[in-house]
């Protein structure tokens, strides 16, 4: 009888990761859809200047919208339920993405966009993290790992979509593969919801917790780190194909350096948690590669060298999310919604304020410059990181005395 109910547990759980990285790689590949349609944007509302970058901001804005409200649901709704409408809100937003031609619309759809992205990246993550909470850091880096998957597809199925079709178009049918891919998760999550082991009891969260979340010095760190990262990412992912049409007439190059990305990022994203070296120590290696990697392909001149430096900085960088978010799980045990949601609120908080940055950067000095910005968030981010370890170090030495 209890050999049955772990083996019915186990198929269930099964059937539920299986269903979580179905929709976080349906999320990667529209995810990424914001840096493979941004020349079609750009020239379809002749935006100029920093207004390039609105889009991504858009997005992001309405993704920081739903971390904040993501963490009340904590003990309240459960996370399966948050990730269906979030897919839902992500039909929807894609179908107006398509349909809608004014600016005002484009507008909303967009924000719209975020909130769909926020309510299924923050659950997808908490829910990982319910069901192998004693091998985190190796399943975070699956669920990445399939995230990089959508990721490494987008530009090279958008791109190719783009040839024969219009971007509003191909809104369309990024609808319709976020709708196939929530009827999928709906199946599995009904046929798993049986047999899934119950997760350790999340309180409601109150204003106390989220205070005593946030005036923990590590955490506080954590964050500073995570919001440095992420600055360095966006800056590489949302302007590189901007970056190569306009600096080397080469969007082609822009395309495939993006997918290298994504290719060599899904392949850290497997890997670097079966290394046996401390998370945090693999997210300071990280950044520190990536500022070398970034600030040679720059300097080099060369559109295919840059292309070459994209495969390496995923493949350096592409673990650092999961990595922070495992020690940041660690330091804070139960309480998955919230660690899920204020890392990613950092995230996509940074995501508003970077696009917009480099753009009008781009304008003040020379796209060069621009591309640099990473090189210098990237090169900060390990510096926090190296604090944060010599912090532990430390502690670990006072504990032994």
């Amino acid at each position: 009888m209890e050999s049955s109910r772990g083996a019915t547990s186990a198929r269930s759980v099964t059937y539920l990761t299986a269903g979580v990285l179905l929709v976080i790689a349906t999320y990667g590949l529209l995810s990424n859809y914001q840096s493979a349609v941004l020349n079609s944007v750009v020239e379809s509302f002749h935006l100029t200047g920093g207004a390039q970058g609105i889009m991504s901001a858009l997005i992001n804005l309405g993704a920081v919208a739903a971390f904040l409200v993501a963490p009340m649901l904590q003990g309240r709704v459960k996370k399966t339920s948050v990730i269906l409408t979030g897919a839902m809100i992500l039909v929807f937003s894609f179908f107006l993405l398509g349909m809608v031609r004014a600016f005002a619309g484009f507008v909303v759809a967009s924000v719209l966009v975020g909130v769909g992205f926020g309510w299924v990246d923050a659950n997808c993550n908490a829910v990982m993290v319910d069901l192998h909470h004693d091998d985190s850091a190796k399943y975070l880096g699956l669920l990445h790992g399939g995230f990089g998957v959508g990721g490494l597809t987008a530009p090279l199925l958008i791109g190719a979509l783009l040839t024969v079709v219009s971007w509003h178009t191909v809104s369309l049918l990024m609808s319709g593969l976020i709708a196939l891919a929530a009827l999928v998760f709906f199946l599995l999550l009904s046929s798993a919801k049986k047999g899934i082991p119950a997760a350790a009891k999340e309180q409601p969260l109150t204003r106390a917790g989220i205070r005593a979340f946030l005036f923990q010095k590590k955490n506080v760190m954590l964050l500073i780190a995570t919001m440095l990262y992420a600055a360095s990412q966006a800056g590489f992912l949302v302007w590189i194909v901007r970056y190569m049409t306009l600096q080397y007439h080469a969007e082609s190059l822009g395309s495939i350096a993006l997918s290298l990305y994504w290719v060599f990022g899904t392949l850290s994203r497997f890997f670097a948690p079966r290394l046996k070296i401390h998370p945090l120590m693999l997210f300071l290696l990280g950044v520190a590669l990536t500022f070398v990697f970034q600030t040679i392909g720059v300097l080099s001149g060369s559109a295919v060298v840059m292309c070459v430096m994209g495969a390496l900085i995923g493949l350096v960088s592409g673990h650092c999310v999961p990595m922070i978010l495992s020690v940041a799980s660690a330091v804070n045990p139960g309480q998955s919604s919230l660690v899920a949601s204020s890392f990613l609120i950092s995230i996509y908080a940074t995501n508003i304020v970077s696009p917009l940055f480099m753009g009008a950067l781009a304008s003040w000095t020379s796209l060069n410059v621009m591309m640099l910005a990473p090189s210098v968030s990237a090169v900060l981010a390990a510096a926090v990181a190296l604090l944060i370890l010599l912090d532990e170090r430390r502690a670990a030495a006072k504990q032994v005395a």
